[in-house]
């Protein structure tokens, strides 16, 4: 599979021109010949202070959501976003990513289960870490501050996944960002394609990295871009018969 990583902007609560950017991205990367393309957290309406995201919930169908799907459907590319998401049955509102398929159609959704700092208080934690095929790929997904919680990566790779997308708005040291991500897929034998958001407050490059932790394209910092890598998911099986880590795992000795 093909695949594209946005490295962007996004602007503050304003939604429609936010949108605008996915569609003019999401439109490149078809022409490019990218079949999935991944945008980073918060990117419907950009990542700030709780009192201009909790308010811009939507729910899934809903406004956002459903242009979105609609892009994907015409361009006929997958489109992974983030978005603040209010769920109609509980009344709480989630840091979600939304995976929509060629057809537009719900493949996975994520709602961001280690929240940080403020995000406390306008959402509410997802509590899975759901794995769904996407052309014959598995795919997981964890956003931002979980990078920094191997349990939930591990989890995934449990259930299968061979790809886990990564959509952040890093606002911690770019060495970090970077050893966590490349750590994450080395500790599981897995590809990860980590979209960045850019802006003043924001650091860190968008990467995609293959299974032994090395980085395979990295944005240009500051650039609004798409990093485009083939994706091939015998690299995965590869790596894992030569350093079979998830079938050495000793449960039995780990304490919680």
């Amino acid at each position: 599979m093909q695949i594209a990583c946005a490295q962007t902007h996004a602007d503050l609560g304003q939604v429609a021109a936010n949108l605008d950017r996915i569609g003019q991205l999401a439109g490149d990367a078809a022409r490019a010949g990218a079949e999935l393309v991944l945008f980073p957290e918060l990117m419907t309406t950009g990542y700030g202070p709780p009192d201009t995201v909790g308010p811009l919930a939507e729910s899934i169908p809903g406004p956002s959501a459903d242009h979105i799907a609609a892009l994907a459907s015409r361009l006929r590319i997958a489109i992974a976003a983030g978005l603040p998401e209010r769920d109609d049955t509980t009344g709480l509102v989630h840091n979600t990513l939304l995976l929509l398929d060629a057809a537009g159609r719900e493949v996975l959704r994520y709602r961001k289960v280690h929240l940080w700092d403020t995000e406390r208080s306008w959402a509410r934690p997802g509590d899975d870490f759901p794995v769904r095929t996407l052309r014959g790929l598995r795919i997981g997904a964890i956003i931002c501050y979980d990078v920094r919680f191997p349990e939930g990566v591990r989890s995934l790779a449990l259930a299968g996944a061979q790809l886990i997308l990564l959509p952040t708005a890093w606002l911690g040291p770019v060495d970090e960002w970077e050893l966590a991500v490349r750590s994450r897929a080395l500790d599981n034998g897995i590809f990860l394609a980590a979209s960045a958001l850019q802006g003043d407050a924001f650091r860190g490059s968008s990467l995609i990295v293959d299974p032994h932790g090395t980085v395979i394209a990295r944005g240009q910092p500051g650039a609004d871009e798409l990093l485009l890598v083939d994706l091939d998911p015998e690299a995965v099986n590869r790596f894992r018969q030569r350093v079979p880590l998830l079938d050495d795992r000793r449960p039995e000795t780990y304490s919680n």
